[in-house]
Order: structure tokens, then sequence, then C-alpha cells
């Protein structure tokens, strides 16, 4: 039973599994469409259990489209002379309706199954085939992968419908005058109130019938977490405060989890902490095994591929010159990662040659997916997808609180971490530390409320080990120089105490840091087109250029002849968006 429900996460698109404890004997179509009629599927707990991991089953089958998507229309990767036309349409933004990594289908193809699965639920439930616990788990997982889906939608397409009910045929989605376009505002408002809705909002509590470990994968990671799903919803709507409150209910889930016995997993868990993966050790993050427990502190939601079964992991032919080699780290991606300084002055950030990418041979390579990937055993075809980690989360958590008015804890999150940020003299021994080294608020100059209420205290007279003692910021954690901004620009220097000035300038030059940091930090990994749309998104009005210069930097760094024409293009905001056009 086990091995099969595993076999549906990583297997093809229709698989044969086991839909209950005593019957192996059954297909289970995860196709919009089933041969099998509902009776036969949804008769137990077992069968919802199917019927959950068959939707991250159909997930996987889109890792190539999404990654594609996410970093091929972005800053920091960059077509190969391998690429076909299709990969320098999306590079350089001028996709034709034919391209076939814009076509939203497959998208749309795992959104159905999403419904059909929703309903079936629902008549579950009525039937007293699941408990209502069991209910509220499983609903609650499916809806918010639906929810993620449609903002990856919304995120490429802008402009879509959005259906929340089984339909008969995919391609009836293209009736317009029966599934109206809602523009991504409108669909931002309709995934938070439904988001919001689902009933159960935490990981999977331990004894539940999907956490299990099949074929060595402990699934535990394997489920979207519902508050980052929240914390991105509200971080695109920008609502600051509830992202906030979104994110730190993730990141507090140590809290609950290790409360039992606290100890080092207390103060590490998803706490950008520094004991396994600083500096060198950063790259453990994507080469060590999936589950593997130090890393798993880093790791909030990823999917196995396996050499044994289907879909094979995409990425070897994506990335490396053993495949394919469509994709390479752009030029203007390694002069990032050349241009920074370690806080020893030593010249180069260590996330770059060797982690995120290395060279094979004089061709640079996306190092993150396939790190222990070799030509001399090609068959070793394993990998992991990370689709979020907590360095993610503290990226966009510091873009949220700089919006929110937080600009100093969003370069502790950035820099040093809230424990040196906090403190007048940090690194003096022997102090009491009782009133320092606690965010605080910054009208008042008080301890801050949640959800910026970070304690982050570590002293001995008295002893003090707070919750947050160990968190110490992602360049810290690199043993990167710490970044500042140029003061000038938003305080009257000549007051004492200094007085801030502009306000405009402050939020958006701490942004330009987080933006930059999140380069470094999350190359390749599926986040930088929308991170870089977002910001042009919300400066639209003052800085209508910022993604025209953000993408036309990386034609610049290779003295490419397309930068003109990328940077003219991207000045039209319409030209933000792929066509949304079925092929």
């Amino acid at each position: 039973m086990k091995k099969k429900i595993f076999k549906l996460l990583i297997g093809a698109l229709t698989v044969i599994i086991c839909l209950s404890i005593l019957s192996c004997s059954k297909m289970f179509d995860i196709k919009p469409k089933s041969a099998v009629v509902a009776e036969q599927m949804y008769r137990n707990v077992y069968d919802a259990d199917a019927a959950v991991i068959g939707v991250y089953g159909k997930f996987m089958g889109l890792a190539k489209q999404y990654v594609v998507l996410n970093e091929a229309q972005g800053d920091l990767i960059d077509i190969t002379a391998n690429s076909d036309q299709y990969l320098k349409q999306l590079s350089t933004h001028t996709v034709t309706t034919d391209n076939p990594y814009a076509d939203p289908r497959p998208f749309y193809s795992a959104i159905i199954n999403c419904n059909d699965v929703l309903k079936n639920f629902n008549i579950m439930l009525a039937q007293h085939k699941m408990s209502v616990d069991q209910y509220n788990q499983r609903y609650s997982d499916v809806g918010a992968m639906r929810s993620w889906l449609y903002l990856q939608v919304g995120i490429h397409f802008g402009t879509i419908p959005y259906v929340t009910d089984p339909i008969e045929s995919i391609n009836d989605l293209q009736n317009d005058a029966k599934f109206p376009k809602i523009g991504f505002d409108q669909l931002l408002d309709n995934l938070i109130q439904f988001t919001e809705s689902l009933p159960y909002k935490n990981p999977y509590p331990s004894g539940t019938s999907l956490l299990s470990t099949y074929d060595t994968y402990y699934t535990e990671k394997m489920f979207i977490n519902k508050n980052v799903l929240l914390g991105e919803l509200y971080l695109w709507k920008g609502n600051w405060t509830k992202s906030a409150t979104a994110y730190r209910a993730a990141v507090d889930y140590a809290l609950i989890q290790f409360s039992v016995n606290p100890g080092q997993d207390w103060y590490e868990y998803y706490r950008n902490a520094y004991s396994v993966n600083n500096g060198g050790n950063w790259i453990n993050i994507f080469n060590q095994p999936f589950g593997e427990r130090y890393t798993n502190w880093e790791i909030m939601w990823n999917l196995p591929f396996d050499k044994n079964f289907s879909p094979k992991n995409p990425f070897i032919d994506l990335f490396t010159p053993y495949g394919a080699y469509l994709l390479k780290p752009s030029d203007l991606a390694i002069n990032n990662w050349n241009s920074q300084f370690r806080s020893d002055n030593t010249p180069t950030d260590v996330r770059g040659l060797n982690l995120s990418y290395k060279m094979v041979g004089l061709l640079p390579m996306v190092n993150k997916y396939n790190p222990n990937y070799s030509p001399t055993l090609p068959f070793e075809t394993g990998g992991k997808w990370i689709l979020y980690r907590s360095a993610t989360l503290w990226l966009h958590f510091a873009e949220v609180a700089n919006r929110d008015g937080r600009d100093k804890l969003a370069l502790a999150f950035i820099n040093n971490g809230v424990n040196y940020a906090f403190d007048p003299t940090p690194g003096v021994a022997g102090r009491d530390v009782t009133n320092i080294q606690v965010s605080t608020n910054p009208t008042t100059g008080l301890p801050d409320s949640p959800p910026y209420n970070f304690d982050a205290r570590n002293g001995e007279i008295p002893r003090y080990r707070s919750d947050w003692y160990r968190e110490i910021g992602i360049r810290s954690r690199m043993g990167d120089r710490q970044v500042v901004i140029d003061s000038t620009r938003s305080f009257n220097m000549a007051a004492f105490p200094r007085v801030k000035t502009n306000d405009a300038n402050l939020r958006n030059d701490v942004e330009d840091i987080i933006i930059a940091e999140a380069g470094l930090e999350l190359a390749f990994e599926g986040n930088r087109w929308g991170d870089l749309l977002r910001v042009a998104l919300r400066r639209k009005a003052t800085d209508p250029l910022y993604l025209a210069n953000k993408i036309g930097a990386k034609f610049d760094a290779a003295h490419s002849a397309d930068a003109a024409t990328v940077k003219t293009r991207l000045a039209d905001p319409a030209n933000w968006y792929l066509p949304f056009k079925w092929k």
C-alpha cells in the first residue's frame, strides 16, 4: 500500500495505486476525466490519502515548466547555444502564442484535478466516509495546492479564468463567455478569501496516515505549508502585517513541534540560525539526502525525484552539459557573486562558484538541482525539487517588515540578525542584556508587538538563551560583509539623533538590498521572476522602468545586442505577462 501510494507521487500522470488497505486492484486516473466512478474511488480515508498524493504527482509533472518560467524570464539565467527559439523568447520577453513553455493548460489540468478531489472530499464528509478532522486536513491541503497553482498562473499570465468547480473538459476554459477572465488583483482577493477559510493550516500532526516513509522518503516536507502560502498571497496583495503574521506562524512551528524536548531543534528549525547550513556547509541544503535532519531545518517544502520512477528528474537535461544544457547562469548572476566581500574582506560570495553554479570546462552550470550527479553514473538521476525553504521566507519576511515600517528589523534579517542589530555594543561579553537584543517598535522604542516581536537575548548575568538568540541573518551565516544603505538619501545626518527626511528613499533602498540578496541566496530556485515582477508592480507609478532595467542588466552584462530591445519591451507593462492562449 505505502509503496503504491509513493509511486503515485512520483509516477506518471496515470498510475496503478492501492485504493484501500484491502484492495489494490483499481486504477486512479488523475486526469480531469476519470474512467473510474467516484463511488469506487472515494471510499475511505486511504482513498482520500491516495487522492492527495495524486495531486502532488500531477504537480511534479510541472517541475520543468515551473522553473523555466520563473527563471528564464528573470535576470539570473541565460540561454545557451543549445536553446531553442522558445527559450530565447522567454529570455527576451518576445513570447509567441505557440511557445510550449507558455502553455497554461498543464497548470489548469492540475487545478481541475484539485477541483475534482475537493468536490469528492465534500461528498465523503457528507456520507461519513471521513471524520471531520481527516476531512479538514486533506481538504485544506488540496485547497492550498490549488491556491498555489493559481498564484503561479496569475504571476505569469496576469488575467486568467478562475474556476473552482469540476468541469467536463479543460478545453471548455477557452469559452470566455462561460469562464470570464479576472485580473491578477481580483485573483489575489479570491485566493486570500478561500485560503483563509481553509479549516486546517498547520502541518499534518503526528499519527496522520499521510505521514509515513515510502521507499525511504518521509513525506512530512512533501506537503505545502499553508501559512507560507498565506504569507505569499498577502505579500503580493500588499497587506504587510497579515503577511508577516502568516510567516511568523510558519517559523514558530518549532515552538510547537519541539516543545516536549526543547533542544537544538527548538533554536534552529526554520530559524535562519548558524549550526549547520552556514558558510561552506550551505551546499548541504541541496546535496544531502531527502529528509536529512539538519537540512530539514532549512527546507520547508520539497519533492523527490527517484531513478526508479517517473517523472524523471528534468533538471539534468535542462542545466547540465551532460544533458541538453539548455540554460546556464547569466553573466550578471556570476558578476553579482564575484562583487561581494566576506566579513574578513575576502572577495566573492561563497554561494557562487562551486555552490550555486560550477564550471564544467569552460561552461558555467547551475549546480543546485544536481550537485551529486556524475556522468560516470548516468542512471543515478535522483534529486529533490526544493520549492520553498526558510531563507525564502526570511527574505520575504524582510520585504514585508520593511514595507510595514520595520526597516531596521528587515536589515537585521538580511545582515547579522536581531541579536546584533538591536544591541548598542554588539559582541561585548559579560553584560546584563535584559533590556537589549530585542526587536523594538520604531515609533515607541519599546519591545515590538506580534508579529514583529523577536527576543534574541543571549547573556550570562542573568542567563538568557531566548528563543531567537541563534538567528543570525542571511549574510552572517554565509560569513558575508554587512550591506548598508546610503543614509544621506533618507536622513538628516547633521541632526542628533539623526532625523528621517525621506521615507520613500529608505523603503526603496532597503527593498533593493533585499532583492539583491534574494538573487545571491535563491538564484535558480524558481523565485526570481516573481520577486522582480512584484517590486515592479509596486513601483509602477514611481519607477516605471524598474523591471526593464533589471532584466536589461542581464543583457548588458553579456554585451548582448538584445539589451535595448528587451528594455523597450519591458517599459510597457502590457509585456510583463505571457499571452493566455491554448496551443
